[in-house]
Formats: C-alpha cells, structure tokens, sequence
C-alpha cells in the first residue's frame, strides 16, 4: 500500500515537472519562430564548421578516423564495433584511468575537481591521435557530469575538428541541477557541440533553445552481439529491466491475470541477468516498458527498442511510442501496447499463436539490420557533418 502510494506521488511529480519544462520550451520555441528539421540542422552545422574555416575530408567506409570518447560503462561497449567498422578509433576512456561514471553523478565540489583533472588528459591524447593520423570527428556520448565545455571549446578552436555527442534520456535527464548548481544533463553543454543527437522529438526545441544544434536520432543496436540463437523457447514471457516504481506492479497485474512473466533485473528475485541475449532468444514475447521513471504515462524511446528486435529471438511488445512507431511498423514488426489491458490480451493472443510472434520477430530482426544499427546512426552523422562521401 506504501509503495504504491508512493509510486503514484513520484508518477505525478515526473509528468509534472516534464510537461513544465516542456511547455515552457514551446513557449520560448514559438516565440523566437523555431522548428526543428533535419534539413536545418544539416545548414547550420555546416555554415558553423564553415565560419571557424573548416572544411571536412572526404571519407569512405572504413578510412574515417573517430576519436571517441566515452567510459567502459554500462553497455558502452556496444558502440565501439561499428565505429571499427567505418576506421580508426582512437579510444578515450576516463574509467581506465581511474575514473568513475558513479564518483562523477554525486554532482558534487569533488566531483568537479574530478572531471576537470580528467578533461585536462583528453586534449594530449587527441592531439597525438592527431598528428600521426588527422582525425575526422570527435564521437562523444556522456552528460554535463562528465562533459567539460571548456575542453569541447578547446577542441573546435584549437583544432577545429567536428565534436559531436550523443544523449539518450534528455525527457528525463536535462538539466539535473543539484543544490551547488551543477547541471548533469545536457542543457550546458549542448551549445558548444558541433552536432548533439537526441533520442526524442520533443526536445529537440529544446536544444535549439539552448543555442544546441540536435539531431533527433534514436539508439540502434550492435548487430554483432545482439542476433539469434538456436536455443529453447522456455520462456512464455520475459521482463529485463530494474525493479522499481510502476515495473513492479505491472509484473504484479500481469500475474494477477495469470501470466507467466518471469522478470530480471536488479530488485526481482532472478535477479541480473547474465546472458540477456540468451532470455531474448529464449522468450515467447520479450516484454518492454517505455515508461520513464515512476511514470508509465511519459514514454521514451529506448535502447531495448532496438537490441530485442535486432536479436529476432522472441516477439517484442512494449509500451506505444509515437516516436517508436516511425522506425518499425507496429503490428508487423513489433507489437504495442496503450494500457495494461491491451498488454494482456496482446500476450494472450500471441502466446496462443507462437508461430506469428515468431514471424513477427523475424521481420523485426530484418529490419533492424537494414536501417537500425549503430551503424546506420554514425553514418547519418557523419554525412551531416560532410566527412563521410
């Protein structure tokens, strides 16, 4: 009863505070007559490399040079293979040098003086990367916790080279202000990357507002890792993911009405997972929830999105997503939800038919191999930024 009223409390608080920030940024948006597009952004990038005397080298496929520069975190490994794929790569990972991503989000005055020491090393690298071959672009993907605008700055005025960072949760992560008045998020550093992707529609206003130049790119998958496997369907229906807010009662419900769901993740009793493509291949229907934090109302594109269709072992239902369904075909390729009711019957159907989800997984793996992998999302940078022919 605690938990759900405090699940319920936390839900209001998350929309609340997004559909502020949001509608004060369509506010100022209208005000000052801008609209994102693509095409806009391509002219901009290119008249900013333009004015600071720039001009990009020509590349094919598997000459580009990329200075990237990210931690062994998480699943940030899953972005090196197709950046081998286009070059090069000259890899700058804070953690290898001591560093953390955890010491760097308690936002703190050490954790400033932290990152700060850690920016300073970023520039020797670059520069000796440089000399004995020209880099072509600056891959970044992390947030103001652990992004130094001054070093980003000394990078374009120093060296002039294309910078370009990669953020996938801004509906929720943008600004993350603390009381010292540090910002996590992507809202300060923004402006000062040539191009800066982001995984929803929405806040792409919001970059422009902030003087950023965005790219709405959703996450793509590491088709090298995340493919099928001949293996047995032993799992009727399966959850990854942590155990907290709505995740749980939804897992509640769906047993309620006498669903076989088995979850995993930190939090539920199977706990994590250590072969996650393994419970892909081996689910009936891999489950998703495009909710974002306590809300399950405001969804978010997600990096399952892509690696559960791009594995193609079970059928993948989630939450529906207007962004989502511009880069599969709902029903055919991915099956979504609006509400718990639908996510039953859905399950119930597909469940009795195991050859369609099958089908449809099939479909979906297909498709992610033509338009989403990582791949597919570098290349698109890089021809904005006219370095790649």
């Amino acid at each position: 009863m605690v938990r759900s009223a405090w699940t319920t409390y936390r839900a209001a608080q998350v929309l609340g505070e997004y559909r502020r920030r949001r509608d004060a940024y369509a506010r100022i948006a209208g005000e000052r007559r801008l609209v994102y597009s693509e095409e806009g952004t391509t002219a901009e990038v290119r008249r900013r490399l333009s004015a600071r005397g720039y001009t990009p080298r020509r590349r094919s496929p598997g000459e580009i040079h990329t200075f990237a520069c990210f931690p062994s975190y998480g699943w940030h490994h899953h972005l090196l293979p197709d950046l081998h794929e286009l070059g090069p790569v000259t890899r700058f990972d804070y953690s290898a040098l001591g560093y953390s991503f955890d010491e760097f989000s308690r936002c703190d005055a050490s954790s400033i003086a932290r990152r700060d020491a850690m920016s300073e090393r970023i520039l020797p690298v670059l520069r000796a990367a440089h000399e004995v071959r020209p880099i072509d672009w600056v891959f970044w993907y992390g947030g103001g916790q652990d992004t130094s605008p001054v070093v980003v700055r000394r990078i374009t005025e120093e060296l002039g080279i294309p910078t370009v960072n990669l953020s996938l949760d801004d509906k929720q992560g943008w600004a993350g202000e603390t009381s010292s008045g540090w910002r996590a998020g992507a809202v300060d550093i923004t402006a000062v990357f040539d191009l800066y992707g982001t995984s929803s529609r929405v806040t792409c206003e919001w970059h422009m507002v902030e003087g950023g130049r965005p790219l709405y790119m959703p996450e793509g998958f590491d088709a090298s890792a995340f493919a099928p496997r001949v293996v047995e369907p032993d799992l009727s229906v399966s959850f990854v993911g942590v155990a907290y807010g709505f995740r749980m009662s939804a897992i509640e419900y769906l047993r309620d009405c006498s669903i076989d769901v088995t979850p995993f993740g930190a939090g539920w009793p199977n706990g994590k997972a250590d072969d996650i493509i393994a419970i892909f291949n081996r689910s009936v229907i891999n489950l998703g929830m495009g909710g974002i934090e306590y809300s399950e109302d405001l969804t978010n594109v997600k990096g399952r999105d892509f690696e559960i269709p791009g594995t193609g072992g079970g059928m993948y239902l989630t939450s529906f997503n207007p962004d989502l369904a511009l880069h599969f075909h709902v029903g055919r390729e991915i099956v979504c939800y609006r509400n718990r009711d639908e996510m039953v019957e859905l399950i119930r159907y597909y469940l009795a038919r195991p050859e369609e989800a099958q089908a449809i997984a099939t479909r979906a793996r297909e498709r992610s191999l033509r338009d989403h992998r990582w791949l597919h999302r570098y290349q698109k940078m890089l021809r904005i930024l006219g370095v790649l022919a």
